[in-house]
């Protein structure tokens, strides 16, 4: 008994220490940058790293307040946000087609959808530029936004049609014989049952387009450069040298909204899709 009790504690302290290394090196990245965020430039310059020093939050006056950085971040936000509602609204209606549709080659048709996103950006990207300089929607939200809704949807399809799936048609042909449309069934029915697996495609729609740089840089000037873009303005130009402590302060900022939205929403991030309903 006392040896097994010894084995059941050593295993227990090697899972501690193992976790503990795998914590610390994840999240040591993010602390590096808050301290780099506040330090004085003669301890950012330092040869020798410290992590005691006496804060100074000019940094921060200067990103917020001294350049057009949170014009830039509201750039990001309206994209981000205007992307993920349209992917997710199309996303649904065309993965229901393919699960409930009656039509052939439906599994084919799905795979071409998502064989899209298999693209690479830079075999497209200079007729897009050619196009919107022919449109004149150069440098607009708008041409932004087309570009990452193209972009995210087929990712969103084929994920919300593997949650549309793994739903139970018991319920919905229940709700038809009480009087519900099709669209009506699954309105009432079946989406409520879906709403783990759209929010976590949505977090990663919105996560997708907020870091998206390539066609943000391609195609916007400086009416609608998002952040991405945005972060050239801390970069190395002539003797001025590259901005650590604002571009940690950017880097910041641009980290808060996907984190926020998973701390949130992490209680949907799960498998369970139907939640309780009957299965066939």
């Amino acid at each position: 008994m006392a040896a097994n009790k010894r084995i059941k504690i050593f295993y227990k302290l090697r899972f501690i220490i193992s976790t503990s290394i795998l914590v610390f090196f994840a999240i040591f990245p993010i602390l590096w940058i808050i301290l780099t965020s506040f330090k004085q430039k003669k301890d950012l310059m330092g040869d020798i790293p410290r992590f005691i020093f006496s804060p100074t939050i000019k940094y921060w006056k200067g990103v917020l307040f001294a350049t057009d950085f949170i014009k830039y971040y509201k750039n990001s936000l309206i994209i981000a946000i205007s992307v993920t509602i349209i992917v997710i609204i199309i996303a649904i209606m065309a993965g229901y087609s393919l699960v409930r549709g009656s039509y052939r080659f439906r599994d084919n048709i799905a795979f071409f959808i998502l064989s899209q996103r298999m693209m690479p950006a830079v075999a497209v990207v200079l007729p897009i530029y050619i196009f919107a300089a022919q449109l004149r929607a150069l440098d607009r939200l708008e041409t932004l936004i087309f570009i990452n809704v193209a972009f995210n949807l087929p990712l969103a399809v084929w994920m919300i049609r593997g949650f549309i799936e793994g739903l139970s048609e018991s319920i919905e042909e229940a709700a038809l014989i009480d009087g519900c449309s099709r669209f009506g069934a699954f309105l009432r029915v079946g989406l409520p049952q879906t709403l783990p697996g759209l929010l976590s495609t949505a977090l990663l729609v919105f996560i997708y387009t907020f870091n998206e740089f390539f066609f943000a840089l391609i195609l916007s000037g400086t009416r609608a450069r998002p952040v991405t873009v945005a972060m050239q303005l801390f970069l190395p130009t002539g003797v001025r040298g590259t901005l650590f402590g604002e571009a940690a302060v950017a880097a910041l900022l641009i980290m808060c909204p996907s984190l926020i939205l998973a701390v949130f929403m992490q209680k949907y991030l799960v498998s369970g899709i139907s939640l309780g309903a009957l299965k066939e």
